[in-house]
This record gives C-alpha cells, sequence and structure tokens, in this order.
C-alpha cells in the first residue's frame, strides 16, 4: 500500500516538472520571437496584425456607409483603403470574407485611429482566448493532479496558430472562445446560455453550423433552440441597419466567389486541409491535380468524416466531452479550407483528449492502447508547435480526428480487466 502511494507522488511530481518545463519552453519560445515580431511591426506599424486591416476596412465602411454595406466585399474599395492607410501588405489575400453581422457588431472599433483599433482587438482576442483556455482545461480534466491543469496550458501555450493568430490579427481566438463557452455552459447545464454564445460563432464565422448539426444529433434540443433564435434575432438585427440586399448578396454570391478565391491561392501549407494538401503533394510528385478533381475528392472526404461523425454523436459517447471534442475536431478536418490559424480550435478536441486521458488513467478508454494515443497525441502537439511545413498541419488534424473516433471504440470489459495500469 505504500508502495502504491509513493509510486504515485513521484509520478505526480515526474508530470508536474515535465508541463512546467514545457511552459517554460512555450514562454522561450515566444520570448525568442518577439524581437522579430517587433522589427517587422516597428519597419511598417500600418502591417502590424495585417489581416485586421482588412476587418477595418468593413467596419469602416458598415459605419460611414451603412445603406452601401455591400462594399465590405469590394477589393478596389478595400485597395484604396490599404493604400490610404500606408500597408505593403496588399495582395491576393486581402480582402473580407466574413459575413456582415461580423462588420457590423464590431464596426464601432472603426471610431478609433488603426492602431489603436488594432491594440483593442489584439488584446481582447488574447484575453477571450485566455478565458476560453481556463474554460476548456476546467471541462477537459476533473481529477485532481495540478500537473496535469499546467500541461493542458502548456499545450494551449506551445500552439504555434495561436501565436499566428495574434500576430496577423485574427479572429481565431475569437472563435475559440465562443465554442469553449458553448461546450462549458452545457456541462454546466446552462444550454440556452450557450446557444447565445453558439448563435454567435455561427453568424460571424458561419462554419461552427457543423457544430450546431452535431449537437442536434446529440438531441441537445434547448441549445439548438437558442442558437436557431439567437441566429435569427442578430440578422434581423443585422438586416435592419444594413438591409437585406448586402445579407442575401453573401449568400448567393459573395461568400462561394471569395472561398473560390481563398482556395485558389495555393495547397498547403497555406491551406491545410485534405484538399490542400493532396494539391500539393501530388503537384510535388509531378502530377496535379485538376480543380475539378480536386473539389470532388474534398466534397467525398467531407460527406464521409461528417456522416460518421453524425453517427458517432448520435450515438452518443457515454462522456458528453468527447462529443464536444469530435464536434470540434470534424469542423476543422471537413473544411475544404483550412489556414494555419484556424487550428487554434484544434485545441478544444486536444485538451480534451489530454485532459480525459489523463482522469481516466486507470483504465482504457480507447480503441488505441493508451501509450499510442498520448504518443499520436503528443506528435499533434509537436507538428502544431511550429509554422506548417508541407502538410505537417494536415497530418496534425488528421491525427487529432482519429483520436476523437477511436474514443468510441474502447476495448470490452474483459479485455479492460486484463489492461494493467498504463500510465500516472
Amino acid at each position: 500500500m505504500l508502495n502504491t502511494s509513493t509510486i504515485r507522488t513521484k509520478a505526480t511530481l515526474r508530470l508536474s516538472t515535465v508541463a512546467g518545463l514545457l511552459v517554460i519552453l512555450a514562454l522561450g519560445m515566444l520570448a525568442a520571437r518577439m524581437p522579430h515580431i517587433f522589427r517587422e511591426f516597428r519597419a511598417n506599424p500600418p502591417d502590424a496584425f495585417s489581416d485586421f486591416n482588412n476587418y477595418l476596412y468593413a467596419f469602416t465602411t458598415v459605419l460611414n456607409q451603412p445603406f452601401d454595406a455591400s462594399l465590405i466585399y469590394d477589393r478596389d474599395g478595400l485597395f484604396a483603403f490599404l493604400h490610404a492607410m500606408g500597408s505593403q501588405h496588399i495582395g491576393v489575400d486581402s480582402f473580407y470574407a466574413y459575413p456582415p453581422q461580423f462588420a457590423l457588431l464590431f464596426s464601432r472599433l472603426a471610431l478609433f485611429a488603426p492602431l489603436t483599433a488594432k491594440a483593442i482587438w489584439v488584446l481582447a482576442s488574447i484575453a477571450l482566448c485566455a478565458t476560453g483556455v481556463v474554460l476548456v482545461v476546467k471541462m477537459a480534466y476533473r481529477g485532481n493532479k495540478p500537473g496535469v491543469a499546467v500541461l493542458l496550458v502548456a499545450i494551449a501555450l506551445l500552439s504555434r496558430p495561436l501565436l499566428d493568430d495574434v500576430y496577423w490579427g485574427q479572429s481565431n481566438e475569437l472563435l475559440f472562445f465562443l465554442l469553449a463557452a458553448t461546450f462549458f455552459l452545457i456541462e454546466r447545464g446552462n444550454r440556452y446560455l450557450a446557444g447565445l454564445f453558439l448563435a454567435l460563432a455561427v453568424v460571424l464565422k458561419v462554419t461552427p453550423l457543423a457544430v450546431a448539426g452535431l449537437l442536434l444529433l446529440r438531441r441537445e434540443w434547448r441549445t439548438v433552440i437558442a442558437t436557431i433564435g439567437f441566429s435569427i434575432i442578430i440578422t434581423a438585427f443585422t438586416v435592419s441597419q444594413l438591409g437585406f440586399r448586402v445579407l442575401w448578396h453573401y449568400l448567393t454570391s459573395d461568400m462561394s466567389r471569395l472561398n473560390n478565391q481563398n482556395m485558389s491561392i495555393g495547397g498547403a501549407p497555406f491551406n491545410n486541409s485534405v484538399r490542400g494538401a493532396l494539391q500539393t503533394v501530388m503537384g510535388n510528385v509531378g502530377m496535379p491535380v485538376s480543380a475539378t478533381t480536386l473539389a470532388i475528392t474534398s466534397l467525398v472526404f467531407a460527406a464521409a468524416t461528417c456522416l460518421l461523425a453524425a453517427y458517432l454523436v448520435f450515438r452518443r459517447h457515454e462522456d458528453r466531452r468527447i462529443d464536444y471534442a469530435l464536434a470540434g475536431a470534424t469542423m476543422l478536418v471537413a473544411s475544404p479550407m483550412l489556414e494555419s490559424v484556424h487550428l487554434v480550435v484544434a485545441l478544444i478536441p486536444l485538451l480534451i483528449l489530454f485532459g480525459t486521458a489523463f482522469e481516466h488513467h486507470s483504465r482504457r478508454v480507447s480503441a488505441l492502447g493508451p501509450r499510442t494515443e498520448i504518443l499520436l497525441g503528443a506528435l499533434a502537439v509537436v507538428l502544431l508547435m511550429f509554422a506548417p511545413r508541407l502538410v505537417t498541419y494536415t497530418i496534425a488534424i488528421l491525427i487529432i480526428y482519429g483520436l476523437c473516433v477511436a474514443r468510441y471504440f474502447p476495448p470490452s470489459i474483459g479485455l479492460r480487466r486484463n489492461v494493467g495500469r498504463p500510465f500516472a
């Protein structure tokens, strides 16, 4: 009995030590990159957090020309705006592609000077992301080992997509927070408020519709009803302020046009979806694939992953957190366009997988062995520690999706009894 207690104490100390070292490593990598970032920003301040410039154009247009808001998707107007503010980062990836609701809800930022607006946006994004990490950590791990919580925070800090999202002034930290809050509130039984956060995620970014669909299959009725209700309210408010034409034109024309324009930029590592990876790999071996073939392959793969996720979520995992993890991973892996910053959201399934693995360390909870699962999860973490190279981010998100799916096929009870304690 004493030996068992001693072994557990040593294992806990080792875990805490590893977690602490990973936090130090993450902070060291951040500190090493800061001088380069500061030099770039000082060289041309208008290009600091450059993706936010596209948002700022939309915010300014909505604030100054609310009844001609369709101009937010006008590239000539955007280029003129960027030139006027002194930006040099103007190219094929310079466009605003989000719904009109996004531009309206944040349009008040256009009242500030550009650098002030950027500071508000970036600081608020960091604060929301930190809050989201806390919510996910609390949800992902219910045990009593503080070292596990520190480890989960370290994994978040090691995420290169998170740093890139801050660097570019992107919006995926906001999406991460909204989805984290949604799942956390469902866990706490506050489903109507969860629906508000999910509705904001849907109207601001569209892709979280996949999460809403999977929650519907999970029979989270109150959350889905609240999501639909709040989405209608926000959309109706947008129409009352900007008119119906801009919203209709976005849904019927602008959205598909802008998505095609985004995907035409290139494959991995810019587009880390399966489509982008296939485009890059086949191009590198001298067998380029046509856009039609890429589109069909991407559609078939997305349909397969979504149908599998729908089937699994409909069955319901005994641990609801795994359903949330699979919903988040499916939203990413089924997307035909997956920029590196989009993988900020991958932290939700990744942290849930690690947290629940350590929470249930004394039993096998996946079709994969405990050590295999941890090693594959660690590989995904390592791949996401660095900037994408070729198809590294595609491999990472496929690993995360595969680990989520494997959780729905744990070994039989008899087999579990023959499995010793995998790790402490």
